[in-house]
């Protein structure tokens, strides 16, 4: 019997714990990444292109944020080549301007356009670091200058739905 009770506390606790790790996103708001995008770009435009590239894929810097390093920066030349990513650095040089996604549209002309648009977000769908998913995300963009722009996003929830 006591067995019995300790084997079932025993599954309790780890399953709770988990369960945890299934809620451990952080969560953002879009002034959370319209600020962490903007902090960038100033970044970009006080030190540099060569230093802000560099600092924007620093796994320990701050533009690389999350437990699963969710929410980071990307920046992209107006032709599509990838220029930095915070969670994908083996993407640095790669053209992905014909990049298809799931449902037959292309990301990183979408961000392109965004970056031109009067609100700067479009929606789009790419794979969530913290869960290893293809999932919806929201993605907001600004020019640094005529060469580049710098992007950022979140994955959708029920939060950012609305």
């Amino acid at each position: 019997m006591v067995f019995s009770k300790i084997k079932i506390f025993i599954l309790i606790f780890f399953s709770f714990f988990i369960n945890m790790n299934s809620f451990s996103k952080e969560k953002y708001t879009k002034k959370d990444i319209e600020e962490f995008v903007l902090k960038a770009v100033n970044y970009a435009k006080n030190y540099g292109i060569t230093h802000a590239l560099k600092e924007f894929m620093n796994p320990k810097g701050e533009f690389i944020k999350g437990e699963h390093g969710e929410l980071y920066i990307f920046a992209f030349d107006f032709k599509g080549n990838v220029l930095a990513h915070g969670d994908k650095p083996k993407l640095v040089g790669v053209n992905l301007f014909h990049l298809k996604d799931p449902e037959g549209n292309y990301p990183i002309q979408k961000l392109i356009n965004a970056v031109n648009s009067k609100d700067h977000w479009i929606k789009y769908i790419w794979i969530n670091p913290a869960d290893k998913k293809i999932e919806k995300k929201y993605g907001f963009c600004l020019k640094v200058d005529d060469t580049w722009w710098i992007g950022s996003g979140l994955y959708e929830t029920e939060d950012t739905k609305k």
